[in-house]
């Protein structure tokens, strides 16, 4: 089956269809790290390899690719998987909220047992 290659750029917000961007910015998402996509292939099912290499465009920039099968147009593929980045980042922002309020919870009854050792 043949193989697409999707760079980091392709999917970032921050960066422009000339710097490589290859997706509508509404779609995107912004600071794209290799590690995200790999795990946001994993969740779709889609089979991939990560290489750390430089987009030749930005050359002194980190980022990466991955290696994927091409079931679909690549354009659908990059969609798919900055969605799910999306996604991704929204259940780990809700994960650290909840863990804010445990703390805060856990903090109001310290409190209350201090008062209560006072007495």
């Amino acid at each position: 089956m043949a193989e697409c290659v999707i760079w980091t750029v392709n999917i970032n917000k921050r960066k422009s269809r000339r710097e490589g961007r290859k997706i509508p910015r509404r779609l995107s998402v912004p600071n794209v790290k290799l590690s995200e996509m790999v795990s946001a292939c994993k969740e779709l099912g889609i089979e991939c390899r990560a290489e750390e290499k430089r987009y030749p465009r930005c050359w002194w920039e980190d980022g990466g690719r991955i290696i994927v099968e091409k079931r679909e147009p690549k354009t659908k593929l990059m969609i798919k998987i900055a969605g799910k980045i999306s996604e991704l980042r929204e259940e780990k922002e809700k994960g650290k909220e909840k863990g804010r309020e445990r703390g805060r919870e856990k903090s109001k009854k310290e409190k209350s047992k201090k008062k209560k050792k006072k007495r």
